[in-house]
């Protein structure tokens, strides 16, 4: 649990799919503000001449103009397109969120699985020292019995044959170091630390408290993170293409603008200084040279391939979870 925990509050990858959710969740609230009208402001100054020959009498040649309009801008979403495109953005959201939640338990399962490798390994690195151990005992025995003269040949035999086995047990020792340290820095990285080769690990093989239920519904795969993830993208998919149809209809725009606007800066307060204009626009796309229908029907491939990915992933969880059961 401990080593479980470092990874989750070090991992670098696991901080990667944490910005990730990040981004999501700022894509959606994007994608969502054309629901709501856009208002801003802003303050113009302008300064011009006018020829002597192209001016009313009595009119200064040079004339100051001051601005200061609060503009206020609103497509109305008539047709559902922007509210499609903030439901494919949270569907996106929520699959991140579910890759984040599968990327946690993978670190997880690779952690316990690297830190029992580990012990596992320093176990057999200690059987394999005690191989050499005994080898290196049964070598002086064969090696007195060889001096006493007792059947030369044989004992000379058997004394080449041990030393051979020694041999062997001793590159096993040292190809079993390397697994050993090949693991510690492989556990170090899931760490998020520096593969240093001193992590020392568990010290032990951990014992199995229980057993594995056998027959598990099929309703458990439903809380597989990944499954979930696939079942989101597929919204996001099926929602992004109906936003590329409603681009066929037409958009309705609503725009205002209230402010101020004079020739002097302390006459901007007075009530003959006010203007306002309210106005509507309804567009509608007639050649686009295919853009528009092109869009749709990219939305749709993609649709069709993130279907038939759930469906592979489904396949796939399902196969995962027989095997392992069997």
């Amino acid at each position: 649990r401990q080593l479980v925990d470092r990874a989750i509050s070090a991992n670098p990858d696991l901080k990667a799919a944490a910005a990730r959710v990040t981004q999501t969740q700022a894509q959606t609230v994007r994608a969502g503000a054309d629901l709501f009208p856009a208002i801003s402001g802003n303050f113009s100054a302008a300064r011009n001449q006018s020829p002597s020959d192209q001016r009313f009498s009595g009119l200064d040649s040079l004339n100051n103009r001051f601005r200061l309009p609060l503009n206020v801008s609103w497509e109305v979403d008539l047709w559902g397109r922007v509210a499609d495109e903030r439901s494919a953005a949270k569907a996106r959201r929520f699959a991140a969120e579910e890759d984040f939640h599968a990327a946690r338990l993978s670190l997880a399962a690779t952690t316990v699985r690297t830190a029992v490798t580990l012990s596992e390994a320093q176990a057999l690195l200690a059987l394999a020292e005690q191989d050499v151990q005994t080898r290196r005992t049964q070598l002086g025995i064969l090696d007195r019995q060889m001096q006493r003269g007792l059947d030369p040949d044989r004992a000379a035999l058997d004394v080449s044959l041990s030393r051979a086995d020694m041999a062997r047990a001793e590159s096993t020792v040292q190809q079993r170091k390397a697994v050993v340290d090949q693991t510690r820095r492989s556990l170090e990285v899931l760490l998020g630390g520096y593969p240093a080769g001193a992590e020392q690990g568990l010290g032990h093989l951990p014992s199995l408290r229980r057993g594995i239920p056998a027959g598990l519904p099929a309703e458990l795969l439903l809380r597989r993170p990944d499954l979930r993830a696939a079942e989101r993208r597929l919204e996001a998919a099926l929602r992004s293409e109906s936003a590329a149809k409603k681009a066929f209809l037409p958009s309705i725009r609503l725009t205002g603008e209230n402010g101020r606007t004079s020739q002097q800066v302390d006459e901007m307060l007075v009530p003959e200084a006010a203007i306002w204009s309210i106005a509507s626009s309804v567009t509608q796309s007639f050649f686009q040279g295919g853009r528009i229908l092109a869009t749709a029907q990219e939305t749709r491939a993609r649709y069709e391939e993130q279907l038939q990915t759930y469906t592979g992933s489904v396949l796939t969880a399902f196969r995962e979870v027989e095997t392992a059961l069997a």
